[in-house]
């Protein structure tokens, strides 16, 4: 007899061999519906069929066995050996798919592995030859590119003003470097697909070594006006060579290292923090060593020679065109990309401003000038030792936007003590300056390094092709915005502290770190606001 009920319940069976019958008792589930009942020999297979189970068990025996106990009595032995065979497909089906679910469930789990922070760390320890070699040759590359860049800081104002160049001139031959970037970025990375990320950053290397050996030669014309138009156009095509590699290694960066671009531009960074920082102190040492000539042949020769290397190790890439035609204008459609264009810019305005201004503010102290170097090398250094940190944090944890705001909210802080603004009211101390330089080093690279691959994912989630011309048009944008604050920072800035004061300036600054803050928040909300 059987009771059929609405509730649901669980289902089991209970075995037990006593004369004439067995006794089933079976609380089953399927389909809403669940049977209890005593059953007689071959009417457990009418159970079976009405609760629709899927698997049955017995703590007793194999389900085969247990029913065939009573299928001797019951059936033929023809209608035995049919319900026999069809419950042991039945139970290697079952086998089947559970195998399949566990083989499943257990990709899942090696590919959450591996797609897990820790694991993406530990595969960049594993790097191959070939990518390693990538990295140090784009690294030294760039440190080199920045030793020539700043190396000409302690003694080129001297030479000019020998060859009767003022001081305004002297200022436009070192701010044309950056105007010159700013403008062939935008130029480069529209038409890298075409030239090649690879031959665009060899001639960079190229073009760069050969202006850095024509600058050495300059002390051999005429003083005045020629001296002062050629240094200006050496200098600008040292600009583009500089704009060339440096525009092709992120692009690289990305085809090479997709997983950890953060971190590879960070390493990058610190190389060229490094030879930013040391360029001035190893200029000076070559040109005490062997004159105005001698640093200029040294790092030239040196780009030529990186040049050639990296024709035989760096890996030739396919650059081909996308075949869509969105191109850097729909990139600049983008709204992240404006926001992460503005806090490029802000960052490098609130580094490169302290060039021409850190020293007249520290003058109050009477500091020698090692010491005054020593200031110099608080901020660009720290930036050097933290820019990778930051780099690995973002790969690893995925965690942009919290980097950014802190970053950006850190470096207002520092740049309000810098001065100190005057609305804190407090007076202007060496060791606070120099603390709070320290902060903005480790501050500036949280919200710089990730901003290219933020940006890079900004035009991906545009329904931009994850294409080789996407890669050089993000890199294009990014470089003209970084060197586009890197010449209003010296220029505006040193103009600003000359009529407002740097405690001014600096505040001023403090509060675009303020502004980027809250645009990051303005934006993030609106964002959700609208689902996009």
């Amino acid at each position: 007899m059987s009771q059929v009920s609405s509730k649901p319940e669980n289902f089991s069976i209970i075995n037990s061999k006593q004369e004439g019958d067995k006794r089933l008792e079976c609380l089953g589930t399927a389909s809403n519906l669940s049977v209890n009942c005593q059953l007689p020999g071959t009417d457990f297979l009418k159970a079976q069929r009405l609760a629709c189970i899927p698997y049955v068990s017995s703590v007793f025996r194999p389900l085969v066995k247990q029913t065939s106990v009573e299928l001797d009595r019951q059936l033929s032995e023809p209608q035995r050996e049919k319900k026999v065979k069809d419950l042991q497909k039945y139970g290697t089906i079952v086998e089947e798919r559970s195998g399949s679910q566990a083989n499943v469930a257990e990709k899942e789990r090696e590919s959450d592995v591996e797609s897990s922070p820790s694991s993406s760390l530990r595969s960049l320890s594993w790097l191959n030859t070939r990518q390693s070699v990538t990295v140090c040759t784009m690294a030294v590359a760039n440190l080199c590119s920045m030793i020539a860049f700043s190396c000409i800081a302690p003694f080129y104002p001297a030479e000019a003003k020998e060859k009767g160049l003022t001081d305004s001139q002297i200022g436009v031959i070192f701010g044309v470097f950056e105007l010159v970037v700013c403008i062939a970025s935008l130029i480069l990375g529209k038409y890298m697909v075409y030239i090649g990320s690879k031959r665009m950053l060899i001639s960079g290397l190229m073009i760069t070594g050969i202006a850095a050996i024509l600058f050495g030669f300059l002390k051999y014309l005429p003083s005045g006006t020629i001296f002062f138009v050629c240094s200006i156009s050496v200098r600008m095509v040292e600009a583009i060579g500089d704009a060339c590699f440096v525009t092709a290694s992120f692009v690289i960066s990305v085809k090479c290292f997709p997983a950890h671009i953060s971190t590879v531009i960070g390493t990058l960074e610190t190389f060229a923090g490094f030879g930013f920082t040391a360029g001035p102190m190893i200029g000076a040492a070559l040109y005490d060593l062997g004159g105005f000539e001698l640093p200029f042949l040294v790092l030239g020769a040196t780009l030529l020679l990186v040049s050639f290397i990296s024709c035989y190790l760096i890996e030739n890439y396919k650059d081909e065109p996308s075949s869509e035609k969105k191109g850097m204008i729909g990139m600049l459609k983008v709204p992240m990309v404006w926001v992460i264009l503005f806090a490029v810019v802000i960052y490098a305005l609130s580094t490169s401003f302290l060039d021409p201004t850190l020293a007249e503010h520290l003058s109050s102290f009477k500091l020698s000038t090692t010491v005054v170097g020593f200031m110099f090398l608080l901020d660009a250094g720290i930036y050097t030792v933290t820019a990778p940190l930051w780099g690995v944090i973002y790969d690893k944890w995925r965690c942009a936007f919290s980097i950014m705001v802190f970053g950006a909210a850190v470096s207002a802080i520092a740049l309000f003590l810098i001065g100190p603004a005057p609305f804190l009211n407090m007076e202007k101390q060496l060791s606070i300056i120099a603390i709070s330089l320290c902060v903005l080093g480790v501050a500036s690279g949280a919200f710089y390094i990730p901003t290219f691959q933020k940006c890079l994912e900004a035009v991906r989630d545009h329904n931009y092709e994850d294409s080789f011309e996407t890669y050089a048009g993000v890199s294009g944008i990014f470089q003209s915005a970084f060197a586009f604050g890197s010449f209003i920072g010296p220029t505006v800035g040193g103009i600003s502290v000359q009529w407002f004061g740097f405690a001014w300036t600096s505040a001023t600054i403090g509060f675009l770190c303020i502004i980027l803050v809250f645009v990051f928040y303005c934006h993030k909300f609106i964002t959700q606001r609208v689902g996009m």
